[in-house]
């Protein structure tokens, strides 16, 4: 019976043929499941720190855009303020015309503060003055403005000369027939436009905030459609640059913050590594395996009465036998 079953061929196929070819199938499965495994957690670390690469530098790009942008905002006044001009004067009850100065109060803010200190600004009045007779044989009159603080406390005057710009008879014959379509169908208009630069050089006071404006013309003949009063910033420096060249201000200030910025991510970074959990060091490689052990020694210190050095094992344990020996050498001695 033990032949029989020795030489039976289903079980000589069972050892010899199939048990063979599924070990060798299982072998070859579990080898290649192992290297798939690897393989995905590979790709799971590699898409884990691109993910985390990703979301630092874009929060580090985020912050050093919105730094450029408050230090911007904060730093660049307004360009320019523009308030409407309401002239007002006293009639004359006797005959038709003025009897007083045309003159304006004009609020240039409710707040505290509207201009920003120790930033020079220019401020001007635009009139729009019909080019009538009577102006043009008005000639040179007084513009006069005063700055005032809350209170009405007076900060700043100036007064400046202004009139319209002489035209010969023979221009005016030329335009007036050049432009006499335009005129008859109402696009444009005999008209011309002061411009009255009250102050070249205006800077606001912080303790003394400018919040209103008088304006006052002194001619009692002036006759006006509209005025305006503008006040404009004079950028000197950086603000100059920054305003007229906003793409590379902008590209410059925004690489120095990221630089800035990414250093000092940096080294926090690595000050922090040594706090961090071993886990976390794990995903970057920063625990010393069994292997960085044994390929570095350790080291530790022998504290003397001279100075503190540091020695490798087998040093040590030489120096503990020397120690040992001295101290059996002394009883004999004695």
């Amino acid at each position: 019976m033990a032949l029989l079953n020795y030489v039976n061929p289903f079980r000589m196929f069972r050892e010899l043929v199939r048990r063979p070819i599924e070990a060798f199938i299982l072998q070859q499965y579990l080898g290649y499941k192992k290297r798939t495994e690897k393989g995905i957690n590979s790709v799971k670390e590699l898409v884990y720190r691109a993910g985390i690469v990703t979301v630092f530098v874009t929060a580090i790009l985020w912050l050093s855009i919105f730094m450029y942008v408050v230090f911007y905002y904060t730093y660049m006044p307004n360009v320019t303020h523009m308030r409407p001009v309401h002239l007002q004067f006293k009639s004359c009850d006797e005959q038709m015309g003025q009897c007083s100065f045309p003159s304006a109060h004009v609020q240039l803010t409710k707040y505290s503060q509207m201009l920003m200190s120790a930033q020079p600004y220019r401020v001007r009045l635009v009139l729009d003055m019909p080019e009538s007779q009577v102006n043009k044989d008005l000639g040179m009159f007084m513009v006069c403005a005063q700055m005032r603080a809350k209170g009405g406390v007076l900060v700043s005057s100036s007064c400046r000369s202004a009139m319209l710009r002489h035209r010969s008879c023979l221009h005016e014959l030329f335009r007036t027939v050049v432009f006499a379509p335009f005129l008859l169908a109402g696009v444009s208009e005999e008209r011309q436009q002061l411009d009255v630069e009250l102050f070249s050089d205006f800077q606001d006071d912080q303790n003394l905030p400018v919040t209103d404006a008088y304006v006052e013309l002194q001619s009692r003949h002036a006759q006006v459609y509209s005025c305006e009063l503008q006040i404009e910033a004079h950028f000197t420096g950086l603000r100059y640059f920054m305003y007229h060249w906003p793409r590379i201000s902008a590209a410059v200030g925004i690489s120095t913050n990221l630089f800035f910025v990414s250093l000092i991510f940096i080294l926090s970074w690595y000050h922090l590594q040594d706090g961090l959990p071993d886990f976390v060091k794990s995903k970057f490689g920063e625990i010393k395996t069994e292997d960085d052990d044994k390929k570095f020694p350790k080291k530790v210190k022998l504290e003397r009465s001279d100075s503190s050095m540091f020695f490798d094992d087998e040093i040590l344990i030489e120096e503990l036998k020397q120690i040992k020996e001295k101290e059996i050498e002394k009883p004999k001695n004695t």
